[in-house]
């Protein structure tokens, strides 16, 4: 049997290596951390995190990410909840980790050198849930964080191209 040709082939890789970025879903009994950002002149809100650096291993991003956004401190790194893996022209084949933790403490208090998240905040999870629904943060950054907190199974892999789900 001959063959086929895709429908729709995926564009030819861009040379260079991806995007690591981690994520915390900061949980405390019902409550969870939110962080307000400043992102292409607008005020979104998203759960931490941020790019994993030359050299520096996805726990160890998750630490700093997580001091930098919120002043917590992670004294542990909770269980993979899901992985995120995009790609847009701006940002190319990027990965995005995402971990349950729930062992951290300290007050918050935001020291984001790079001057992006301007608020951080313990929710009860109800209310936290209803700022997502209606943040402007793209898609990726969205369903599948909504879809965890809702109860979807664990280490669940979501694919986007261009913020659109891909099969």
């Amino acid at each position: 049997m001959p063959a086929t040709k895709p429908t729709n082939p995926a564009p030819a890789p861009v040379a260079g290596p991806g995007v690591q970025v981690v994520a915390a879903l900061l949980r405390r009994d019902d409550h969870i951390v939110l962080v307000q950002e400043q992102r292409d002149g607008q005020e979104i809100w998203s759960i931490p995190g941020g790019g994993v650096e030359r050299g520096e291993l996805l726990t160890e991003a998750l630490i700093r990410e997580v001091q930098e956004e919120t002043g917590l401190r992670l004294a542990t790194v909770g269980p993979l909840a899901y992985l995120v893996n995009t790609t847009t022209e701006r940002y190319p084949s990027t990965v995005v980790l995402t971990f349950d933790c729930t062992d951290w403490d300290g007050n918050i208090a935001v020291h984001d050198p790079d001057g992006k998240v301007i608020g951080a905040v313990l929710l009860p999870l109800d209310e936290a849930k209803k700022i997502l629904a209606t943040s402007t943060a793209a898609r990726p950054e969205i369903e599948p964080v909504l879809a965890y907190l809702d109860g979807a199974s664990t280490s669940r892999v979501w694919s986007y191209r261009d913020d659109q789900p891909a099969d």
